[in-house]
């Protein structure tokens, strides 16, 4: 019997502040595999905030998604039928594979056949793939992190920020995080042990800004940025000497049709200034690099040292709700939809 795909498109392009008519639930027929083809029956998908720009018609880092397409997701997921002379069924392997039950592939390069033995497959959509190869990388060779130095992170409580915060702590730094809410700074600091926390929600630049004052008495050494805007605007008075400002996200300003409406106070006079360092980073940049931090993460989550959190809606139907969970920052640790 011909297996049914239930998958989610894009149904149009945001604006403004994002709604759940952007998405829509589809059927159809699985097709099947031509020459070269193999299908992925996927497991779990990975709801992560760089899917926000995916649905914006400007440059960017990836090809994006286009009305009436699947909606882009990262997910696990079992080969259970093979026509490709390189897939073996039964492997599982992680990769861009969208929102849907069932996905067609044909080239066996765009993903990976992951090592089970160092952890869950699912772990490989969170701290075990970009989520900790992210933090790990970033942290490292960007921001250079010395035993004594303050890190700041936006977003401190997500699933990336959380893991460069243990990393940081490793390496004998002070973490302080920026999150949404007092209930919220509560948890990070008992979970994933900050030195301190504080919440953005209702507050101007400027009440920010004393607050990260407070919290970073002895100023930022180190900023790893999963937000933009406003959030980093308050950063920019508290840097040091020296300072490295990491470039990883931008979720403060998902709500704009087109980046380059976002308006605020400039940060070249700071920069030059203070001699800081700010460099974006983007994960596909340092396949190379990838192997061996996974390995790291994979030690370090083994010994207990390195602490997790995962959020699981269960449904392919439901995975809109796990997109709005993500992005509006109710979700209590890496997002993840069970498809089957």
């Amino acid at each position: 019997m011909q297996k049914e795909n239930v998958l989610i498109r894009l149904a149009r392009r945001p604006e403004g502040k994002y709604s759940p008519d952007i998405f829509k639930v589809d059927r159809e027929p699985v097709p099947s595999l031509e020459e070269g083809e193999f299908l992925i029956q996927l497991s779990y998908i990975a709801m992560d905030p760089a899917l926000v720009s995916r649905m914006r018609d400007e440059g960017n880092y990836t090809a994006g998604v286009a009305p009436g397409e699947v909606m882009q997701a990262n997910g696990v997921g079992e080969v259970i039928e093979s026509r490709n002379p390189h897939v073996t069924v039964g492997e599982i392997r992680m990769g861009q594979f969208g929102m849907q039950l069932y996905s067609v592939q044909s080239d066996e390069k765009l993903s990976r056949v992951i090592d089970s033995s160092l952890g869950e497959p699912r772990w490989y959509l969170g701290v075990l793939g970009t989520t900790g190869v992210t933090a790990l990388i970033a942290l490292r060779e960007i921001g250079e992190p010395k035993p004594g130095e303050t890190v700041l992170i936006s977003s401190g409580g997500s699933a990336v920020g959380s893991t460069a915060a243990q990393l940081a702590n490793f390496q004998g730094c002070r973490t302080v995080a920026i999150v949404s809410t007092k209930e919220k700074a509560v948890e990070v600091m008992q979970d994933f042990g900050y030195d301190a926390a504080i919440s953005y929600r209702g507050r101007n630049v400027n009440e920010l800004s004393d607050e990260i004052a407070q919290a970073c008495p002895d100023g930022v050494d180190v900023y790893f940025d999963n937000t933009g805007g406003d959030i980093s605007e308050a950063v920019l008075d508290h840097f040091n000497l020296f300072a490295r400002h990491i470039v990883v996200g931008r979720m403060a300003i998902a709500h704009l049709a087109d980046t380059r409406d976002d308006i605020g106070r400039r940060d070249q006079n700071v920069t030059l200034v203070k001699r800081i360092k700010k460099q974006g980073f983007v994960v596909h940049d340092h396949n190379d690099k990838r192997p061996a931090a996974v390995a790291e993460l994979a030690e370090a989550v083994r010994s207990g040292k390195l602490r997790f959190n995962e959020d699981v809606v269960e449904g392919i139907e439901h995975a809109p709700e796990a997109f709005f969970r993500m992005l509006e920052g109710r979700n209590k640790g890496k997002q993840l939809v069970k498809v089957s």
